[in-house]
């Protein structure tokens, strides 16, 4: 009795027929499938990302003779030019700040903000024109009297002015100048030598342990031959003795421009 009651329980199991709604539901997988099919086939691969991913799953399955390129084609991959990049938000560096103003002003406010503490106390002193930079060091800062050796304060705040041009493209022209009173000593003959002597002193310190282009550096001695205030007080010609590195923007001028801003270099003030 048990074998034949298995028996048409069976047969009642395979009379049964498929539902209905499995046609519709298998004609909508495969559609699925398809749409999918086609959405992968259109998309970018990224050919070097697939080609390792897929060298690691032949390693891991031993599918040595599996072409993984033959898996999705990518025969037609859409150009790129149709492509639309997301936007990106727009962040503005310090590079194209420091590009939006000009070498002299950049520089400038620089030595305004760098020598702080220095211009306060007279070491030096900045003055800024429309074409130019002065950077004044007064001979009671930076010399003894008579003498071109630097101070030992000063050569400090010489390198690291050094240091903030070699950043930009300038001409530098140092300029050394004294008062009317004559010299000659056994070192120099005439005030001529001192004041050149004293440029090159400030040239040195300018050049040492920094990249100022050296092809763009001028050195001269002025003497007494452009005071910046008539030399008829001790107080006066205090103000004459000074070294002055005058900073002339390179890519908009040419060395004419350069030998004019010596001559005027008195008159920024």
């Amino acid at each position: 009795m048990v074998g034949i009651n298995t028996k048409k329980r069976r047969r009642k199991v395979n009379n049964e027929q498929v539902p209905e709604w499995m046609v519709t539901f298998a004609d909508m997988m495969t559609l699925l499938l398809t749409f999918f099919v086609l959405i992968l086939s259109f998309s970018t691969t990224d050919i070097q990302r697939y080609k390792s991913i897929a060298q690691a799953l032949q390693d891991s399955f031993g599918l040595q003779d599996l072409n993984p390129l033959s898996i999705i084609p990518a025969d037609n991959p859409p150009e790129s030019e149709n492509i639309i990049e997301p936007l990106k938000p727009h962040v503005s560096t310090d590079a194209e700040d420091s590009e939006e103003e000009s070498q002299l002003e950049s520089i400038g406010n620089r030595l305004e903000t760098n020598f702080t503490e220095e211009i306060e106390k007279g070491v030096i002193i900045v003055e800024r024109d429309e074409d130019h930079i002065i950077i004044r060091f007064p001979d009671e800062s930076a010399f003894t009297s008579g003498s071109d050796y630097l101070e030992p304060a000063v050569i400090p705040v010489l390198q690291k002015v050094g240091q903030l041009i070699s950043e930009y493209e300038m001409f530098t022209i140092v300029g050394g100048h004294t008062d009317d009173q004559p010299i000659n000593t056994d070192r120099f003959r005439s005030n001529w030598d001192l004041s050149a002597a004293r440029a090159v002193s400030v040239a040195h310190e300018l050049t040492w342990l920094t990249d100022l282009d050296e092809q763009f550096l001028y050195v001269v001695g002025n003497a007494d031959a452009r005071p910046l205030v008539p030399n008829d007080s001790p107080e006066n010609r205090i103000k004459n003795r000074r070294v002055e590195v005058l900073l002339i923007e390179r890519p908009e001028k040419t060395e004419r421009d350069v030998y004019q801003g010596i001559q005027q270099s008195p008159l920024l003030r």
